[in-house]
């Protein structure tokens, strides 16, 4: 008998031994906004275990600030139970400032509940998942 091998989709993931991050981060395709108090910014990319973000103006923030923020996500890519009216799935989390550079925070997720926890985490499977079937061509 003859067996046919099966081809396999492989990725490969170059992991830099320098880098500090201990999970992996994506960077959403759609804009997503990060809210505290009145400031609005752009998300940059996340992980499990941290994000980092634009914000409008420097010197916003510093390091080691803890913040209390909330993440708009489209119901698109949340999959979420959302009401009709909605549209957005928020997620809330504590985070700490890591490093600045110039108007970018880098951040580390220190609080998060684990309903909201499994939000971000089918967030993240879901933008991979697009990601990847978009490259795939």
């Amino acid at each position: 008998m003859f067996w046919k091998k099966k081809k396999s989709n492989e990725i490969t993931i170059e992991l830099d031994s320098d880098d500090r991050r201990h999970g992996v981060r994506i960077k959403p395709l759609d804009e997503i906004i990060i809210l505290h108090g009145q400031h609005r910014s752009r998300l940059i990319d996340v992980s499990t275990m941290g994000l980092s973000f634009e914000a409008t103006e420097s010197n916003l923030y510093k390091t080691q600030d803890g913040l209390k923020v909330s993440i708009l996500l489209p119901e698109t890519l949340t999959g979420a139970n959302i009401p009709e009216n909605e549209k957005i799935a928020t997620f809330v989390c504590t985070i700490k400032i890591i490093y600045i550079t110039k108007t970018s925070y880098h951040c580390q997720i220190i609080q998060i509940d684990r309903k909201n926890q499994n939000l971000l985490d089918y967030f993240i499977l879901n933008e991979q998942k697009r990601q990847i079937h978009l490259h795939s061509g």
